[in-house]
């Protein structure tokens, strides 16, 4: 008998299990040794390849629903098989050509051009796309602004380096000249200073502030609020996509929750925790902790400015994807906003 080393038996283990995932993908049916015979060529014995589809599902990799005598991928077998997409392929040109068309439409125009990137995300992907808007609190102030809105009314509003318009109302009343000598103060103490250090350094420098300034000191302080408490906000587009797909009926879990800030908040939270990552992040199914996420796969990946990393973007979608393509997607966009974040750095 002709002996079979383990490197052989591991490659083979591999293939199958790539091809399986490949064709439940496609079909969205359990798949026979059979089918894998027939329409991929498969050099090996309808024998052998039963074996190494009941040594996989032994290992983990794979499962059969009911009695079906076919097979169909587990989280783990998602995972070996996205970990193995180790060279992405590239868009199509004309999928290059639609992203820059979408974009140059929002050329300068931040909170719609983070819109207009959740769109295409899920256009592209016909699943959900997600942006987050930069991390205000790492990025830098620009300049502040004050509109008195009316007799009680202060609205502050905060330019930062990345293009972001942050707004917060406040109580309370300033002369011209009250809000003109606060703007020089603010603007000369904060530009350049990350949104994080802003509260801390406006309770530093205003000790210096003039005496006679009391009231202006007192705003100053309520200003400062407005910075410690700037939130991150996240952009969702086609929560409902894939709604027909049989393994993707619970997905109006995504849009429930999303509208609720409850599990909006979480899921901010739950994403920010790929922000320190480098590269393409995927979780599979129960490796999500968010419950409403425990049969969906979620795609992510950070943008940048140049010098540091600002926010996350990415896909939700059902296990049964075509990981390479989601990923090539989320790649692709987000070297979009690099570029984008990059140009508007400079100009800072």
């Amino acid at each position: 008998m002709r002996h079979v080393s383990l490197e052989v038996i591991k490659g083979r283990k591999k293939h199958i299990l790539d091809t399986v995932i490949h064709h439940y993908i496609k079909t969205g049916k359990p798949v026979g040794s059979s089918a894998l015979i027939e329409e991929y060529n498969i050099s090996l014995s309808p024998a052998t390849v039963r074996k190494l589809m009941a040594d996989l599902e032994g290992d983990g990799y794979l499962t059969h629903p009911h009695t079906s005598a076919g097979r169909i991928p587990t989280d783990k077998g998602y995972r070996s098989y996205v970990d193995s997409l180790v060279k992405l392929q590239n868009f199509a040109i004309e999928e290059e050509e639609r992203i820059k068309r979408e974009y140059e439409q929002k050329h300068g125009e931040i909170e719609a051009l983070l819109s207009e990137t959740s769109r295409v995300l899920s256009g592209l992907s016909q699943y959900t796309g997600f942006v987050m808007t930069p991390k205000t609190r790492c990025d830098q102030i620009k300049s502040v602004e004050f509109v008195q809105i009316s007799r009680e009314d202060l609205l502050v509003v905060l330019l930062t380096k990345s293009g972001m318009i942050k707004h917060e109302k406040i109580k309370a009343c300033l002369t011209c000249e009250q809000m003109s000598k606060l703007r020089d103060f603010l603007n000369e103490k904060l530009r350049g200073v990350s949104v994080a250090q802003a509260n801390k350094k406006i309770v530093l420098e205003i000790r210096n502030f003039r005496q006679n300034e009391a009231k202006i000191f007192e705003i100053a302080e309520k200003i400062s609020d407005v910075f410690y408490n700037i939130q991150d906000d996240v952009y969702i587009d086609g929560a409902s996509n894939g709604i027909t797909i049989s393994s993707f009926n619970d997905f109006d879990l995504i849009k429930s929750f999303v509208n609720f800030k409850e599990y909006k908040e979480k899921f901010i939270e739950i994403i920010n925790r790929d922000f320190n990552n480098d590269g393409i992040n995927v979780k599979i199914g129960s490796e999500n902790i968010l419950t409403e996420l425990k049969d969906l796969s979620v795609i992510t990946t950070v943008y940048n400015n140049g010098e540091c990393a600002i926010g996350v973007l990415g896909i939700i979608g059902p296990k049964r994807m075509e990981y390479e393509k989601m990923i090539s997607i989320v790649s692709q966009v987000s070297e979009v906003l690099n570029r984008f974040f990059r140009e508007i750095s400079k100009q800072f």
